[in-house]
């Protein structure tokens, strides 16, 4: 009988216990986090879902590692968390400046120091092109799944 399985890396999922969001939960409590040197291949959860269930409808088989395919260092992510955390707040308070409504790129477009080599994706990204995909596109904005991430963590505040 032949099966599919997935080997998840570096998947995040708003509300959930994983790094990304332990990190949003600490900028927004203004405690201190651990620096590290590790990178990242973030991909957010609907990403992950989206993919697998297209191999599971078309029948394919096999193990697949799947994970982000743009490296984040610690520091990049860190940077959109306070970005984007100070722009609600300041959306909240009604105190937006310049700054907090400034176009700032994102650190996407930057490269990573110390890059981690990525998991090979070339067969997930096969197997959902022979699905008739586009492949392996994770379509989640990092800074998107960020403000899920904030959102989840501040009603459990409330």
């Amino acid at each position: 009988m032949s099966s599919l399985k997935f080997n998840r890396v570096d998947v995040y999922s708003p509300g959930q216990e994983d790094l990304l969001n332990l990190w949003v939960r600490k900028i927004m409590s203004n405690e201190d986090i651990e620096l590290d040197q590790t990178v990242h291949y973030w991909v957010h959860i609907r990403d992950i879902e989206r993919a697998e269930e297209e191999l599971r409808v078309h029948g394919e088989v096999g193990e697949y590692t799947i994970c982000g395919r743009r490296a984040w260092s610690q520091k990049m992510v860190l940077s959109e968390i306070y970005l984007l955390w100070n722009r609600y707040n300041a959306a909240i308070s009604g105190t937006h400046t310049a700054e907090t409504l400034g176009d700032i790129p994102s650190p996407a477009a930057l490269s990573v120091d110390g890059r981690a080599e990525r998991p090979n994706l070339a067969p997930l990204h096969e197997a959902l092109l022979r699905c008739g995909s586009d492949g392996w596109r994770p379509l989640t904005p990092m800074r998107v799944g960020i403000m899920e991430c904030i959102a989840f963590a501040e009603t459990e505040l409330d």
